[in-house]
């Protein structure tokens, strides 16, 4: 669980009260949980976009309860915490499995990464160390980032969480190549797909690793004005 993550989220939902709404869509790259946790508690309807088969099935087996889900109690613990409420993660816990009705495959193979399903749109969406990992040039970021939006109603937000100038990151024993990206190639790409930015921060990094190489953690709080 990344913690740094999950406060800044539960920070972003707080403190932005315009982001609230019905129907929230989560896409990341690992299958994590934990900021599903605190959006439970802002939106009642959350579908997850995933792209790996094997964490799809390790997330429907965690919602419906059943054996094969990743442990999340940790996780749960923690978003509690934030309220105050650490002694509550098991109900948080059924509440976030009552909000997540649907986990969808979504293949960026495809023109249309959804195939044949169609969603209803998003209140918000919420992209959290995504763009700059699975895209393999700024053209791709741009085309994925309109796609993910044309899922986001007019007037809806989008939350977007972005390592800064990343070019690798460690699964395992495995490497991996990232795009790098900065913050004024972000801040034109989100314009370009319609959206305006409510509001930024930037934190740079306080440490090194082997791990992986960002620079910063950026956050945007965007509103989608049009479809592009």
């Amino acid at each position: 669980m990344n913690v740094k993550k999950v406060n800044n989220i539960f920070c972003l939902y707080s403190a932005v009260g315009s982001v609230k709404g019905e129907t929230l869509m989560n896409i990341s790259v690992d299958g994590n949980l934990s900021e599903n946790f605190v959006a439970a508690d802002f939106f009642n309807y959350i579908i997850l976009l995933e792209s790996s088969n094997p964490s799809m099935k390790a997330l429907e087996n965690w919602v419906r309860n059943e054996p094969g889900g990743a442990k999340q109690s940790h996780a749960a613990e923690f978003a509690c915490s934030l309220k105050g409420q650490s002694t509550e993660w098991k109900k948080q816990e059924e509440k976030t499995r009552r909000a997540i009705k649907q986990v969808v495959k979504w293949d960026i193979t495809k023109e249309n990464p959804l195939g044949a399903v169609v969603l209803p749109q998003a209140d918000c969406i919420v992209t959290l160390y995504y763009l700059e990992l699975v895209s393999k040039d700024h053209n791709m970021y741009i085309n994925l980032l309109k796609k993910l939006l044309s899922l986001l109603k007019i007037g809806g937000h989008l939350i977007l969480m972005a390592l800064i100038n990343i070019s690798y990151y460690t699964v395992g024993q495995h490497k991996f190549a990232a795009l790098k990206c900065n913050e004024e190639f972000i801040q034109k790409a989100l314009t370009e797909a319609g959206c305006s930015i409510l509001s930024s921060e930037t934190h740079k990094r306080d440490f090194k690793s082997l791990l992986s190489d960002y620079e910063a953690i950026t956050y945007f709080v965007c509103c989608k004005e049009k479809a592009v």
